[in-house]
């Protein structure tokens, strides 16, 4: 069992931050299994922030990163319209 992270929001969107990060490094290597679960944590680690410091640039970039990740997994043909 991991231990539990600390409840410092600072230290907790920092380690939301290494997450995001970690989703690009996956994506540039091809890895979307890995990637798709870097998502997974980074998201669950920012909701467990308490109410009142969340991050507007995070929430940004977790919300850009799930949109590179739907079109890897879910990609699209326009052609086919």
């Amino acid at each position: 069992m991991p231990f539990p992270l600390p409840l410092d929001p600072v230290f907790r969107k920092e380690i939301t931050w290494i997450w995001i990060h970690d989703i690009g490094d996956r994506l540039k290597l091809n890895d979307v299994e890995g990637a798709n679960a870097s998502w997974k944590i980074a998201n669950e680690i920012y909701l467990s922030l308490p109410p009142g410091t969340g991050s507007p640039a995070i929430e940004d970039r977790l919300f850009q990163q799930r949109v590179k990740l739907d079109n890897v997994l879910h990609p699209t043909n326009e052609n086919n319209l």
